[in-house]
């Protein structure tokens, strides 16, 4: 914190612990045997502010009447946070006025940032056959512990008023029109909880119906102690999903009708099945108030879903570690008892059109250690509905003296491409994009080929590649 933090990267704020982190020192760690001491530790060490007040302030005067802390010492930790309450207006303004709580909770405007932050977040990482949108189905089936449940708030919210949560089944209701008929089946909001009578009403209603949708994942509602099960300080040993949702899922598909599985989860789910049998996935992530109805606007296709993975998701727990930017040896030797892949790939993300990403032009196909170009490619929307690309570089550096990645995200745009439009998308490539630690721990851009690869995803096959050579 000192040394590095300080001394090296300049860094001119303050250092916060987390809960509890002082007294852990003693009472978890084990390394200083009272209170007084965890503190003074902590403080020594360049810690400014204590998460967790109680028995912090009190030791420090009498290490301070001790000489075990100087003056000067506190001193450099109190005056960044007067700093920073001074740059936030703290000493001008302190107070705030109780009476616009009221009118600045749930704003109108934050709402829509939420919402327009949910449709942009939304993945569609799987749609067979272009099930999705929903445009002909005159019967829709939908279930699923999520369905109706404020697990789409995520962690660390608290109880919200019903009229404040647009749920899934509400938002799939509310944005229908009243073109489909919608046949909901209750079976709780407990994602590992799903009785014999549940799973046994779906596997029949699902018969009568041209399309299924069921809405699973993670509860991380951490007001809900006992059906949580992600979120902070919540581990688990598998990443399927939990308790019998995937059973509730394959009584429905053994119905011969298309099934439409929507995810609402704050930590990835590995389930192989849902790859192979299920028509649609829809990865909603923890979308937030409004989060039903952009689900929803998804689905019906009043939204053009343009989220990307922003995680690999692993074929199961035994395949992590899983990561695009993985070392070339990480699958030298592969699985025995699974394939040896991804269910999805960081970066992917369908969407009702189609994108064609020319291959990239460098301006400079050669530059110095310290130089710069730029590299381009055209982007079509070959389609025949409005759609957002994200378009993606990566870099690898092809001999290195430290094994690197064999491809690192650099740079990314945001594209919005009428049918037929076509723009052209520059990035420019630096020496810092290139650079690295070498074996002498300098940060440098070494000589040699580095492959630039742009796509709208990591997938080998949706990269396209051009060498840059660095002199």
């Amino acid at each position: 914190m000192d040394e590095v933090l300080r001394g090296e990267w300049k860094f001119p704020g303050f250092v916060v612990s987390d809960w509890l982190d002082i007294e852990r020192l003693k009472i978890l760690h084990k390394v200083v045997p009272t209170q007084k001491d965890a503190v003074h530790l902590t403080i020594d060490s360049c810690m400014d502010m204590h998460m967790h007040s109680p028995n912090f302030l009190e030791p420090i005067v009498e290490l301070v009447a001790e000489e075990r802390l100087t003056e000067k010492r506190i001193d450099a930790s109190v005056r960044p946070i007067l700093l920073a309450k001074f740059r936030l207006g703290l000493f001008d303004n302190p107070y705030v006025d109780e009476s616009m709580a009221g009118k600045i909770n749930f704003h109108p405007q934050h709402q829509q940032i939420s919402l327009d932050m949910a449709r942009e977040g939304i993945d569609l990482p799987q749609n067979t056959n272009n099930l999705l949108p929903l445009t002909t189905a005159k019967k829709i089936f939908v279930t699923g512990p999520n369905a109706n449940s404020h697990a789409i708030l995520g962690d660390w919210s608290l109880p919200q008023p019903e009229e404040n949560v647009t749920t899934v089944i509400e938002g799939l209701k509310s944005q229908n029109q009243g073109k489909m008929k919608t046949d909901y089946l209750d079976v709780g909001n407990q994602v590992k909880v799903l009785s014999d009578t549940h799973i046994a009403e779906a596997a029949k209603r699902a018969q009568n119906d041209d399309v299924s949708i069921v809405i699973v994942g993670e509860n991380p509602l951490r007001w809900d102690s006992k059906g949580k099960t992600s979120g902070e300080n919540v581990a688990r040993a598998e990443l399927d999903l939990n308790g019998r949702q995937l059973e509730l899922i394959q009584v429905i598909e053994a119905s011969g009708k298309p099934v439409i599985v929507v995810l609402v989860n704050g930590r990835l789910v590995s389930e192989p099945w849902l790859i192979d049998n299920v028509e649609a996935i829809v990865e909603a992530w923890e979308p937030g108030s409004l989060g039903g109805q952009a689900v929803a606007e998804v689905i019906y296709g009043q939204t053009n879903p343009s989220g990307k993975m922003s995680i690999t998701v692993p074929y199961s727990v035994g395949h992590i570690q899983s990561i695009y930017n993985h070392k070339p040896s990480a699958y030298f030797k592969g699985c025995k008892d699974a394939p040896t892949r991804n269910l999805f790939e960081f970066g992917f993300g369908l969407n009702y059109t189609n994108f064609h990403i020319s291959t990239p032009v460098l301006a400079d196909k050669s530059i110095s250690a310290s130089g710069k170009t730029t590299v381009s490619v055209a982007v079509k929307n070959s389609g025949k509905v409005v759609g957002t690309e994200i378009v993606q570089l990566y870099i690898n550096d092809e001999y290195s003296q430290v094994t690197r990645p064999i491809k690192e995200l650099k740079a990314f745009k945001r594209l919005h491409l009428a049918a037929g439009e076509q723009k052209q998308v520059e990035f420019e490539v630096t020496a810092e994009m290139l650079s690295y630690y070498n074996l002498a721990m300098e940060w440098v851009a070494e000589p040699g080929n580095f492959i630039i690869m742009v796509g709208n995803s990591s997938r080998e096959q949706d990269l396209k590649t051009v060498n840059l050579l660095v002199k």
